[in-house]
């Protein structure tokens, strides 16, 4: 009854960000709809030249009945209503600002998706995939890739399973 996790690695594709000075450190957001932030323990030095750096980063969201009645019904929704724009993962590259200059703020660089309904629906996991990072700004350029893995399989087929008792 969990959806587990793994921020494994960044690398970008994108020559801007690698020209960009203000970006020196980033770390990954994931978000689960408006239920929960997790973020990487650490910020990374910008990787360059189509290098990848290694967060290596694990999460496990709970989903049980007992505990967590809020996101498994939210979970439900994203099976019943297909039209819902809610239905993924999100996750955040974040420039973090360098410790000398900590008046900056934190800055979204691009954004990832992984859409928990399409696991559903293909009936697997997503282990170690390279996902499309695209552009705060513009988000229909691809700046990178973010590898993840997300194992959501068997909880959604136990809130699918409760849906149809309902």
């Amino acid at each position: 009854e969990k959806i587990r996790i793994e921020i494994i690695s960044l690398c970008f594709s994108d020559s801007q960000i690698a020209v960009d000075d203000t970006i020196q450190q980033l770390f990954v957001e994931c978000r689960l709809y408006n239920f929960l932030a997790e973020e990487t323990p650490v910020s990374l030095p910008k990787p360059t030249g189509g290098q990848w750096v290694h967060y290596n980063y694990s999460n496990v969201i709970y989903v049980d009945k007992a505990n967590n009645h809020a996101r498994r019904e939210y979970l439900k929704s994203i099976l019943q209503k297909p039209d819902l724009k809610t239905d993924s993962l999100r996750f955040t590259v974040v420039s973090d600002p360098p410790e000398d200059e900590q008046e900056l703020e934190c800055e979204d660089i691009g954004f990832a998706y992984v859409s928990l309904r399409e696991i559903f629906q293909k009936e697997r996991d997503i282990i170690e995939q390279d996902i499309d990072v695209f552009d705060s700004q513009d988000d229909s350029a691809v700046i990178g890739k973010l590898k993840v893995t997300v194992e959501a399989l068997h909880a959604l087929r136990s809130v699918y399973e409760e849906c149809r008792d309902d």
